[in-house]
This record gives C-alpha cells, structure tokens and sequence, in this order.
C-alpha cells in the first residue's frame, strides 16, 4: 500500500494540506503566548483545579472535607512555590491545606468573585511580583471556588492543555482547516488544467500530425522549458521523419522504371517459357511492394489526400479482376461477393488499392493448388481475404505486422508487405487483423470507417470466380 500518491495532484494536495495542518497546530501552541484571556499560566490553573477536586468530599456532618490524592502530591512536591486555596462560596469554609494569604484574598472579594467562565488574575499581596489566578469552578461537591498561584507550565499540565485550551481554541481554527481541505483540492485541479490541456494535445500527435505542438502560453515558468523540450524532440522527429519519407518516395519512384522494363521483358518470352509464369509473378510482387512504399510514404505527409470517396465494392472487384489471369496461370482460383450496394469510405483510393493487392497476392501464395482465395466486401466496411494454406502460427500471429518479420530464413518474402499494409490501415484510421481460417488457412480482415451507417442488410451479389 503506497502512503505517498504518484499523482502529482495528489501530491500537492497532501503536501499543501500537511503544511496547512502543521501551521494550525503550531499557531494553537502559540496562541497561549498571544492570547489576553487564556495563558499557560491558565491551563496550569485548570491541573490543580482537576487534582486538587478528586480529594473533595462532603463529610457525614455536609461539612467540606479534603484528602489529598498522590498526584496532587507530585505536582505540588515538583513546584515548590505552588500555592492553592478551596473556599466554599456559600458558607466561606476553606478547605484543609488552603494558602491563609489566598483564602483571605478570595474573602475580600466577596460578590466580585468570577461566576461561569473567566478568571481574575490579581497580584498576590503576600508575594510581591507574584500573580494569583481566582476562579469559580465546579466540582464533585458543588461550585467552588479555586486560587492558585506560583504555579509553573510543565509535562503534567498536557492534559488540562487538552481540556481547558482546545475547546476554546478549535472553534476558531477547524473553520480553516476545513476550508484548506476544501479548497486546496479546487485550487490544484484549477491550477493542473494547462498540464491535462498539455497532456491532451501529446495524446493526439500521431504520424499524420507530426507538425503539431504542445501548447506552453498557459502553464506555469517551471513547465514551460519541459515543454520546450517536448517540442525541440517533435521538431527532430518530424524532421528526421520527412528525410525518411523522402527518401523512400524517391526510392519507390526510381524503383518503378526498372521493374516496369522488367515486366515487359517477361511479356515479350515465349507463352510457353517453363519459368514466365513464376517471373511475371515475382516481378509483379515486386512491383506492388514499390506502390505500397510510395503510397505509404505519400500518405505520411499531412498535405496527402486523404478525402477521396470511395466505394469499396468495384475498388476490390477490379483488384481480384486484375488478380484473376495471374491465379489462373497459377493454378488457383479467385471468389469474390460483395453487397448490392456501395459501401463508402473516405481516404487515399492508390493507398487502399495497394495494400488489398498485397492481401489477395499473399493469399495467393499460401493457397494450395486448386484451391480458392475468397476476396469479400461487407456492408460494415471490411476488406475480408481468406486463404486455405498452412495458415499463421497463433503465437506468431502478434509479429507479422513488424517490418522485416519472417518467421525462419526459409520463408519467402521480405516481411515488409503486411507492415506497410498495417500502416496504410492505421493511416486510414482502421486496422488490419489476421484470424485462423476454419480447417486451416489465414483470414485477414482490413476494418475501414464507414462514412455513414451501414445500409440493412442485403442480397449477396453472385462469387465472382477466376
């Protein structure tokens, strides 16, 4: 269990509030020092008035009689210049160890003795300089009346401390110190709001939007050069990230003149070259990595568009279309079904293009011979490519959307199409997951947006087979 929070609100309100606490305590034990009707002097009082009434009693005749108690003798063996009397207001009897000069003072006083709450402090005629403190009080046998002086403040007056100063004192202070449990909460949130305005706006940068930063105008001095430094590090990143971009668009572009020779080359062998079939397959993987670089890295600047209306039914017909000679060829088949109405998304139509082709292309390679891929458009929006291959491991099925990810060296590929895929899903504000295929096989599923809700479920147009 942690005593301290790890929020730093609740740190300052704790803090604030303990240093708060600790004040009012210090300022109650200063208050006898400052205060006119209640001194230590005082308290002190109230220790022989509580001792001194636990050995009072009324003797069989009603006369007062007093025995007195081994604390009273402590307390007075510890304070050699104490002196105390006991007189009974209504008969003027004083009790057994009174102090003469204290009784006969309270004798004068007559109907000027203090009723209720209050003291008298008068000087003491019998010791000059000395102070006496007179005071009615009750008792086990009634109202009395007590005179104390000579007395001294020490360890064994805590409890009339407790007794005699807080009641008096607490009514005074718990008024502050509720309000500083109040108040300090309000304040520190009050005071937080630029920090959680900062946190907001760190949360919402992600690779499109690079080119934000976090705001500093509002927060206090010591937070703006945390935030200054937050932006210096975005300002690297965006700047280390569009080097990279570029980089690779170049790439990709010069990339796409040489395999587009290369593809007319393989066009030009003889239909009934052994290896044409295999080259034309290769090198159009090759090319549909080339497209899934450039559009990713198009699609990472946040002037790209990424508001074209798209309807996902004849964008992946024309995708399996396309697909078809080449699975015949191979000795598959393409199965494609779609609603009888458009399912619109809004994004980069080259992007989503690119990375469905890659989808039915992997698919392709894991079929078996004879086997069917099925290609399907939903009317929740998603983009579903089931294969019957060896299918994907469950544990390996978390890494295959790393770049650069094979499971061995003896898998083909170069681990790069699934990631840029997943990208171009994510950039797309979707995603892309894998599932096992029932009796075998992988089913990607590449979930879009839909730009509006999704129409009642409809007639399924007839698979299209390659």
């Amino acid at each position: 269990m942690r005593a301290w929070p790890r929020s730093l609100a609740g740190r300052l309100v704790l803090a604030l509030i303990a240093g708060q606490s600790l004040f009012i305590v210090l300022a109650m034990a200063a208050f006898p020092l400052l205060a006119p009707y209640l001194t230590y002097a005082t308290i002190a009082d109230g220790t022989v008035r509580a001792l001194v009434s636990e050995g009072l009693a009324l003797a069989a005749d009603g006369t007062l009689a007093f025995t007195p108690t081994p604390a009273l003798r402590d307390y007075a063996a510890a304070r050699p210049s104490l002196a105390w009397a006991v007189v009974d207001p209504r008969t003027g009897q004083a009790v057994a160890g009174s102090a003469p000069d204290l009784v006969a003072m309270v004798a004068q006083l007559g109907r000027m003795l203090p009723r209720g709450y209050g003291n008298l402090e008068t000087e003491r005629p019998a010791v000059p300089g000395d102070v006496a403190i007179i005071t009615t009080a009750p008792t086990p046998v009634g109202d009395m009346v007590f005179a104390t002086a000579g007395n001294v403040f020490g360890r064994a007056d805590l409890p009339s401390f407790v007794s005699e100063f807080l009641p008096a004192i607490v009514p005074m202070f718990a008024p502050v110190l509720f309000g500083a449990l109040v108040v300090i909460p309000l304040v520190v949130r009050r005071l937080l709001r630029p920090l959680r305005s900062v946190a907001r706006a760190a949360g919402a940068i992600d690779m499109r939007s690079l080119d934000r930063r976090l705001p500093a105008a509002e927060l206090p001095a010591e937070l703006r050069p945390l935030v200054a430094a937050i932006n210096g590090a975005l300002d690297r990143l965006d700047t280390g990230f569009a080097r990279q971009r570029l980089f690779t668009a170049n790439a990709a572009h010069e990339l796409r003149t040489p395999v587009a020779i290369l593809q007319a080359r393989i066009d030009s062998l003889p239909e009934d070259a052994p290896s044409r079939t295999s080259l034309r397959r290769d090198a159009r993987r090759m090319a549909l990595l080339i497209d899934q670089l450039l559009a990713v890295a198009r699609l990472g600047h946040s002037e790209a568009v990424m508001a074209d209306a798209i309807d996902l039914v004849p964008l992946v017909r024309a995708l399996v279309a396309e697909c078809a000679p080449l699975a015949i060829r191979a000795g598959r088949q393409v199965a494609f079904s779609a609603p009888d109405h458009p399912v619109d998304v809004t994004g980069n139509a080259q992007a989503l293009s690119s990375a469905v082709a890659n989808l039915i292309d992997n698919a392709l390679r894991a079929e078996p011979p004879g086997g069917t891929v099925e290609v399907a458009v939903t009317g929740a929006a998603e983009i579903v490519v089931v294969d019957h291959g060896p299918g994907i491991a469950p544990e390996d099925q978390p890494f295959i959307f790393e770049p650069f990810w094979r499971k061995d060296e003896r898998t083909p590929g170069t681990g790069l199409g699934l990631a840029i895929a997943r990208d171009i899903a994510v950039l797309h504000r979707g995603a892309l997951t894998v599932a096992q295929t029932p009796g075998g096989g992988a089913t990607f599923r590449l979930t879009l947006p839909h730009r509006r809700s999704p129409s009642p479920p409809a007639r399924q147009a007839g698979a299209m087979n390659a």
